[in-house]
């Protein structure tokens, strides 16, 4: 089964190999793969550079630029090519769901103390691996990605 940033790649991929020139929904489509993309490459490396000691400022740093990273996330791009009363629905409802993942790490972590090397590294990849469905949900409210987009 191909991971979540495999399939985004292979939508890149088919979108680039066309002759034709995009449309405007296939332009916002075209942006908000690539969008995707370099989230899913940060998240990744993020996940696999977390430190695996026990030291606190290491621990604290890394965990505030992922904090700050999904806090500008889930503000930006809040835009798609149709708007409505339902949609916007939608959208604030994915939005406050992107909110609770958020706001249930930071309670976590607000007292966070690792016993064991490699226990703030698993679990920031637990919040990581939380929080993208969340947030890959929040941006479908705005521009619906499918694999047929390539095509």
């Amino acid at each position: 089964m191909a991971t979540m940033l495999e399939k985004y790649l292979n939508i890149l991929n088919g979108l680039m190999k066309r002759d034709t020139p995009f449309t405007a929904e296939e332009m916002f489509t075209y942006q908000e793969v690539l969008y995707r993309i370099e989230v899913l490459q940060v998240c990744q490396t993020y996940a696999k550079n977390a430190p695996i000691n026990i030291e606190i400022p290491n621990m604290i740093k890394h965990y505030q630029m992922i904090d700050v990273y999904f806090e500008n996330l889930k503000l930006e791009r809040k835009y798609g090519m149709k708007m409505d009363e339902e949609i916007q629905k939608k959208q604030d409802t994915a939005h406050q769901n992107l909110c609770l993942v958020i706001n249930d790490y930071r309670k976590r972590f607000g007292s966070f103390a690792p016993q064991k090397e490699g226990q703030y590294k698993s679990e920031i990849g637990k919040v990581i691996n939380t929080f993208l469905p969340a947030w890959i949900g929040y941006r479908n409210q705005y521009i619906q990605i499918t694999s047929e987009v390539s095509k």
